[in-house]
């Protein structure tokens, strides 16, 4: 593989962001960064300048970084993921790295393709109609139709899948190349090893402790 796409934010860059960046470079790849700007997913600004945390990346071995376009970096899980398969794929990149829970690329895309099937439909519709929650509706019917819900519990886990739902429906020739995130994403506790980027920006706008 010659060039990878890493979609993100680094807000901020932290280890498991140099991992992804290190796990390209091992696959031979020419690693191209795509960074939301001032702003991301959440709508909230981002910890710093869009300048920095380019440079951040840089230095942690990226060899290109691009900013995302707004209207994609503050859309939904799913716009999000389609903006930036996208925009890899105009760039004619052969891979996007990522990072999930699962580990396991097929896994990732047997259960998008599912998930895409209109054999969806009835399950959905019928736990939906029950009270439950699009998310909670949508595992539910997966896992009706034998797909592995837990992945749809996981936050990693549910952007990887809307990546390979992107690449799918856009029949990009992008490779999802997966690799294993340990640790919890949203733990607020310091993790040296598996960092949470929530649990750094807690520390860094108390002022510490590291």
């Amino acid at each position: 593989m010659e060039t990878a796409g890493i979609l993100c934010e680094f807000n901020p860059f932290h280890l498991g962001h140099q991992r992804l960046v290190s796990y390209a470079h091992g696959l031979g790849a020419t690693v191209v960064c795509l960074m939301s700007g001032r702003y991301v997913q959440r709508g909230a600004p981002a910890l710093f300048a869009p300048a920095l945390r380019a440079e951040a990346a840089l230095l942690g071995g990226a060899d290109l970084v691009l900013e995302l376009p707004l209207t994609v970096a503050l859309s939904s899980a799913e716009g999000f993921a389609a903006g930036g398969v996208e925009i890899f794929t105009a760039l004619g990149l052969e891979g996007m790295v990522f990072g999930s829970e699962s580990g396991d690329a097929g896994q990732l895309l047997e259960l998008a393709g599912l998930l895409q099937s209109p054999a969806l439909s009835g399950p959905l519709h019928r736990y939906l109609d029950q009270g439950l929650s699009f998310p909670a509706a949508r595992a539910r019917a997966a896992q009706e139709l034998g797909a592995d819900a837990a992945l749809l519990r996981r936050p990693n886990s549910i952007l990887a899948v809307e990546y390979c739902k992107a690449i799918l429906a856009q029949g990009s020739a992008l490779r999802p190349v997966v690799l294993l995130r340990p640790g919890d994403y949203h733990s607020a506790l310091p993790d040296p090893a598996n960092p949470s980027a929530t649990a750094l920006r807690q520390a860094l706008l108390a002022g510490g402790p590291w």
